[in-house]
C-alpha cells in the first residue's frame, strides 16, 4: 500500500441549510440529503440503484480462508461443492460462462494486479494457476446528483482493482491506462449492450492539485471515470455529493469496502480496529507530482500529496451518468454515512 502523506488547506468553507436534499428528486429517487454538511459530523443520505453486474461473490468447495473474516460482507462466499464441481466442468469463453442463467467469470493469478500466498491484508493465493470461480451479481450505485432525468451514479463498493498507470512517469488523466481500462474492459463487462446505451458520456473536468497546484492535464469525456478532488473535498460540489468539503478529517461518508473479486484482483483492506475491512480508492487528480495521484485511505482522510501511480492495492471507485428514463435500473436500499462508521 502506499505510503501516507497529507498536507491541509481548510479555506472558508461554504454553507447550506442545516438539513436539505442537495439537487433534484426524480420518480422517488433524490439526490442526497445532508444535515449540517459543512460540519465534522455531517449525515448524509443516498438513493440507490442497481445497474449493470460485476463478478463478486466467490463459489467455494471448502472452508474459505483468503481474505480475514472481518473483511468479507454476507454473500461474499458461496460454499457449494456441487455448483464448484460444475464450474470446474463448465465450457468457458475468454473466462466467462452461464450457468442455469447466472452468469460466472474465473479468475487465476495471471489474471490479478497483484497476487502473493501471504502477504498481510491481500488476498492469500494458495495455487498461482488454479481458478477462482465468481458470480455475478446487480452493482448498487449511490446517486450523487439529480439534473432532470440524469443521474450521477458512485459504485457503493469497490468492484475491482486496478493501477492508475502501469508505468512510473509523469501521467494525467487522460492519458492514464485507468481511463483506458474503465471506458473499454470494465464498461464491457459490468453493462449489457441495452444498458450501456443509457450510460451518458460525461464531461470530466481536471483542474489543478488543490493544494499544490500540478496540472491534471485537459477536460476529457468518459462513460466511467473515478472522482476528483473537487468532488470530493475540496468545494462546494463535493458536498452537494454528500462529502465533508473539507481535507481535515475522516469522513465517514469517504469511507468505502471493495468486493471480494476486487480483493482477489489484489485491492489491500484495513486491519484498524474501527476500519477494518476498509479499502483505500484513487482520485484521478494527480498529487505534488505528475507521477502520483491523490486518494482517500481507509479512515476516509484525504491524501492530496498523492501515491505513485502505478500502485497496485488501490480499489477502484468507478462513477457513471445514466439517463434515468431509458436505464433498466431497480431501486435498492438507501446508504447513510452512519452505515459506514466503523
Amino acid at each position: 500500500m502506499g505510503v501516507f502523506c497529507s498536507c491541509e488547506k481548510d479555506d472558508e468553507l461554504p454553507v447550506i441549510d442545516k438539513a436539505q436534499y442537495t439537487g433534484d428528486s426524480w420518480e422517488g429517487l433524490n439526490s442526497p440529503w445532508v444535515k449540517d454538511a459543512d460540519t465534522y459530523n455531517h449525515t448524509t443520505l443516498w438513493s440507490c440503484i442497481y445497474y449493470g453486474s460485476y463478478p463478486t461473490n466467490e463459489v467455494v468447495d471448502r472452508p474459505f480462508t483468503a481474505v480475514d473474516d472481518y473483511a468479507l460482507a454476507a454473500g461474499d462466499v458461496i460454499l457449494n461443492a456441487t455448483l464448484f464441481s460444475r464450474l470446474e466442468q463448465a465450457e468457458w469463453t475468454n473466462d466467462e460462462t452461464t450457468l442455469d442463467g447466472t452468469r460466472y467469470r474465473r479468475i487465476n493469478a495471471s489474471g490479478a494486479v497483484n497476487w502473493a500466498t501471504n502477504r498481510a491484508q491481500h488476498y492469500r493465493w494458495a495455487d498461482a494457476s488454479i481458478y477462482h470461480y465468481f458470480a455475478y451479481v446487480p452493482i448498487r450505485w449511490r446517486i450523487l446528483n439529480i439534473t432532470g432525468n440524469k443521474a450521477l451514479l458512485l459504485a457503493d463498493r469497490m468492484p475491482d482493482s486496478h493501477p492508475f498507470h502501469l508505468t512510473d512517469v509523469d501521467i494525467s488523466w487522460s492519458d492514464c491506462d485507468l481511463r483506458r481500462w474503465l471506458n473499454s474492459e470494465f464498461f464491457a463487462r459490468a453493462f449489457t449492450e441495452t444498458e450501456r446505451l443509457a450510460v451518458l458520456e460525461t464531461e470530466v473536468r481536471n483542474a489543478p492539485n488543490y493544494y499544490f497546484g500540478t496540472t491534471c492535464g485537459p477536460d476529457t469525456r468518459d462513460h466511467v471515470f473515478i472522482l476528483s478532488e473537487a468532488e470530493v473535498f475540496s468545494s462546494s460540489l463535493a458536498m452537494d455529493y454528500g462529502f465533508y468539503p473539507g481535507d481535515g478529517t475522516d469522513d465517514p461518508a469517504r469511507r468505502f469496502r471493495s468486493t471480494l473479486y476486487a480483493k482477489c484482483r489484489g485491492a489491500w483492506w484495513s486491519p484498524v480496529e474501527g476500519y477494518q475491512g476498509n479499502s483505500f480508492w484513487m482520485m484521478r487528480s494527480s498529487g505534488y507530482t505528475g507521477a502520483n495521484v491523490t486518494y482517500v485511505c481507509d479512515f476516509g482522510y484525504l491524501y492530496n500529496r498523492g501515491t505513485v501511480v502505478t500502485c497496485d492495492d488501490a480499489a477502484l471507485l468507478p462513477a457513471i451518468t445514466i439517463d434515468l428514463s431509458q436505464a433498466p435500473f431497480t431501486v435498492a436500499p438507501s446508504v447513510s454515512s452512519t452505515d459506514i462508521i466503523r
